[in-house]
């Protein structure tokens, strides 16, 4: 192609505005769809890749092994791992990595915050990029804290001159060390407050129980290889300090034995790139991708630019057979084929270029909302070299999609199109453009079918019953896990009770629906091999609270049963049955054998929803404590009301502590975050098919009708009536629409399967989907065939048999 074939492009399409503007609108919206998906998989690939060392840096993940249980790693890691390393001066720099909540005051200011634990190592090992003071200094020192740029602002208002400053929080006074850049938009490491590990908002008996505790994961445990070091050698190392633990001697000798050949706790290390997208921890990292997910989204976002460029090459194809006296006249004055050829490649690629940046700026432009309906922090796109990929899609679509309307022209015949023989299109032209078409159709509505599918199955696992009536319950967290109330706090306890519309209080060591604390160990009866077992510290009122009847036996009681005293345990049903119980009533008054410790079951109760429906109901045993610092505050009116008293009272008792609380029913919803952004995704991505699927029937519609009028006046004028006319028209219609569907079906199908195997409870009846995804497919198709009949019927014999 040469530049006057270009320049004759321009002017060809500019002549025809509204016929140009309608194919670029068409197509830039598929590729801003394209972009925005393919933007964030480019966003996905490319986490912690802006580490200093990033082949030198690991994340140690541990995966516990208990008999009858999933076995799964976790990003979560005991701190004594980090011990290990420290203590055997191990060939690798290491730091922590936890969050806990606090109350930051500076002056008029205060705010809640998460302030990030880690140790000195941590800035060097994260490249953070130090912008006035000394971060790693600041970090061993106890009473320093380490700011970003956006947690300054919030802080101070400003971020400068802030280096120094004092800063409140829970009753000590902390300066200001260090201010640092903000980390990246692309990291599994997020910070805004930096504290050191030995600082004074982690103290006390939390961080003595989370430091030596190596059945307890808390936080995350970063190491950096020394030069000339091994990531297998060290990995060994630590799996066997794990292995010569001093968990092993407080376990039962029979749980051990059942492990077999499996150690207690698996220690693996994961290069801090591969993290965010490592197989093995898809369920137990808070922030993490899945390649198959990212592939299918980069599917998608192509078979979206597909579905367009289809309805380019149908546009294009019908505009090329109006300029066929166009085309032979070039014919007729000497054009070579190459010339034709390089004209219409020319004016697609032009079209589809213009249509590419206007893809680009909507993208752009939309980029913010997608990442928050992703929740991923997308600001734009990721560098001159995705933007570069971009164009050259965009380049590649033009130079396909001219193919077709270049194929078309090159079969025109001068002499047939000057004597008036044209606008029609060969038999194998027109089997290519129906094709194309039941692509569209089909791609629509198996996407529609699965948007719906998994819509349903979503609507069905948010209001499943969990157990328990979520509504008009709050979660308080009121002090450090594994924590006994203090004074402040037992007082806060009490105003909260007599608060207007509160109906009870009930306390847990961890919240229903939050999996951040989960103690698991084994229970076994006279005789019979142990299970696993998840034990759940409350106190007395917990189950009385969330409204929890015994199936056999009784529930705690506040007055009968003191949490430092030896009341027995309360069952699940399931934990009943894994023992071996025949009835729940079997259970009663048995005693059974847990932590080294004989307990009297004294009642069983339904199973409560702690996870979500993709696991099975765990064996659960109800244990009495003192330590249960997750307040579950039942209460009668108006939500906001109540979040606004307890607040009120929360800065009466504790104004210096951070007040961390949420619905009962969020944290439950929370399970299922993923499922609800991918319903709106799938949603989105479904209607703009079935758009883009409407426009191509509705132009091979029009076609059919401006094709046929001679066929269709001679019908009428033989005494065919409208309906005659109506079905004439429509059975191409109904053959579109039957081989899509059977085209559609079986891989919605399958991906419906598939996705609704990974949940033990399925919504019932969740194939009307599929039949209601075709429906649509229809009235969509009926609606756009419409005007294309409604013009046939209109049609008036003198004047289509003269034109």
């Amino acid at each position: 192609m040469r530049l006057s074939d270009f320049r004759i492009g321009w002017r060809l399409l500019g002549k025809d505005r509204l016929w140009s503007g309608s194919a670029i609108a068409g197509l830039a919206v598929g590729f801003a769809a394209c972009f925005l998906l393919l933007g964030y998989v480019a966003h996905s690939f490319s986490y912690d890749n802006t580490q200093p060392d990033p082949d030198r840096v690991y994340l140690v993940k541990t995966r516990f092994h208990f008999p009858g249980v999933p076995e799964e790693w976790s990003e979560q890691a005991t701190q004594a791992l980090r011990g290990t390393v420290l203590e055997r001066r191990l060939p690798a720099d290491v730091t922590m990595y936890a969050q806990v909540p606090a109350a930051l005051s500076a002056g008029p200011r205060t705010v809640a915050a998460q302030v990030t634990l880690v140790d000195p190592a941590f800035a060097a090992m994260m490249g953070v990029r130090v912008l006035a003071g000394d971060a790693t200094a600041a970090l061993a020192r106890p009473d320093s804290l380490v700011l970003t740029v956006t947690g300054a602002r919030k802080l101070f208002g400003r971020d400068t001159d802030i280096v120094g400053q004092l800063v409140s929080a829970a009753g000590e006074r902390l300066a200001v060390g260090a201010l640092v850049a903000d980390p990246p938009a692309t990291t599994t490491v997020p910070y805004e407050t930096l504290a050191g590990s030995g600082s004074p908002l982690w103290a006390g008996p939390d961080r003595d129980d989370a430091t030596h505790n190596w059945g307890r994961l808390f936080g995350r445990v970063y190491v950096k290889l020394r030069p000339g070091s091994d990531a297998a050698a060290l990995a060994a190392a630590l799996q066997r300090a794990s292995d010569a633990s001093p968990l092993h001697g407080q376990l039962d000798p029979a749980f051990l034995a059942q492990l077999g050949d499996k150690a207690l706790m698996d220690v693996g290390l994961v290069r801090l790139r591969d993290a965010y997208l490592d197989p093995d921890l898809a369920q137990g990292a808070r922030l993490h991708g899945d390649r198959r997910v990212l592939f299918a989204v980069a599917a998608l976002a192509l078979l979206i630019v597909l579905l367009a460029a289809i309805n380019y090459v149908n546009l294009a194809t019908v505009r090329t057979l109006r300029r066929q006296r166009e085309i032979a006249i070039s014919k007729v004055l000497g054009a070579r084929a190459s010339q034709v050829v390089a004209q219409f490649l020319a004016e697609s690629i032009l079209l589809t270029l213009a249509a590419t940046v206007l893809g680009l700026l909507c993208a752009g432009a939309l980029m913010p909302w997608f990442g928050a309906l992703m929740n991923r922090p997308m600001a734009g796109f990721a560098g001159a070299s995705v933007l570069a990929g971009f164009l050259a899609l965009g380049l590649l679509t033009g130079v396909l999609a001219g193919l077709h309307p270049a194929w078309v022209a090159l079969r025109v015949k001068p002499a047939a199109a000057l004597a008036g023989r044209h606008d029609q299109e060969s038999r194998a032209g027109l089997r290519v453009r129906r094709t194309l078409t039941v692509l569209q159709l089909a791609s629509a509505m198996a996407l529609a079918g699965v948007t719906l599918g998994v819509a349903w199955q979503t609507w069905h696992v948010l209001r499943a019953d969990p157990g328990f009536d979520a509504r008009g319950k709050l979660v308080i967290d009121a002090a450090a896990p594994f924590t006994e109330p203090d004074a402040r706090v037992r007082s806060f306890i009490e105003a909260v009770r007599h608060l207007p519309g509160v109906t009870g209080v009930g306390q847990s060591l961890e919240a229903v629906g939050r999996g951040d604390i989960v103690q698991k160990g084994t229970l076994k009866r006279a005789g019979a091999a142990p299970i696993t077992i998840e034990w759940k510290g409350v106190a007395p009122s917990f189950l009385a609270v969330y409204g929890v009847r015994p199936l056999a036996g009784r529930i705690f009681d506040e007055r009968r049963d003191d949490a430092a005293g030896t009341s027995g345990l309360v069952l699940s049903a399931a934990a009943a049955r894994a023992l071996g119980f025949a009835t729940p009533g079997e259970a009663i008054g048995q005693t059974v054998d847990g932590d080294d410790k004989a307990s009297q079951v004294i009642g069983v109760v339904p199973d409560i929803r702690f996870h979500s429906l993709r696991e099975q109901p765990a064996a659960v045993a109800y244990r009495l404590t003192r330590r249960a610092p997750v307040l579950a505050l039942a209460f009668r009116g108006n939500p906001a009301t109540m979040e606004a008293a307890v607040e009120a009272t929360w800065r009466q008792f504790l104004p210096d502590q951070a007040l961390k609380m949420a619905r009962q029913e969020s944290l439950l919803a929370a399970h299922y975050e993923d499922d609800v952004r991918s319903v709106k995704l799938l949603a989105a991505a479904a209607l703009l098919a079935m758009l883009i699927a409407a426009m191509g029937v509705y132009v091979l519609s029009a076609y059919s009708v401006q094709r046929r009028t001679r066929e269709i006046v001679l019908h009428r004028l033989y005494g065919a009536s409208r309906a005659d006319i109506v079905r004439l028209l429509g059975r191409e219609t109904v053959l579109l629409l039957a081989v899509s569907a059977a085209i559609a079906i079986p891989p919605a199908l399958l991906a419906l399967r598939h996705y609704l195997a990974g949940f033990v409870e399925q919504g019932y009846g969740w194939g009307w989907a599929i039949v209601l995804a075709c429906g649509i497919a229809v009235l969509v198709a009926v609606l756009a065939v419409a005007r294309g009949i409604g013009a046939a019927l209109a049609l008036r014999p003198n004047a289509a048999l003269q034109s």
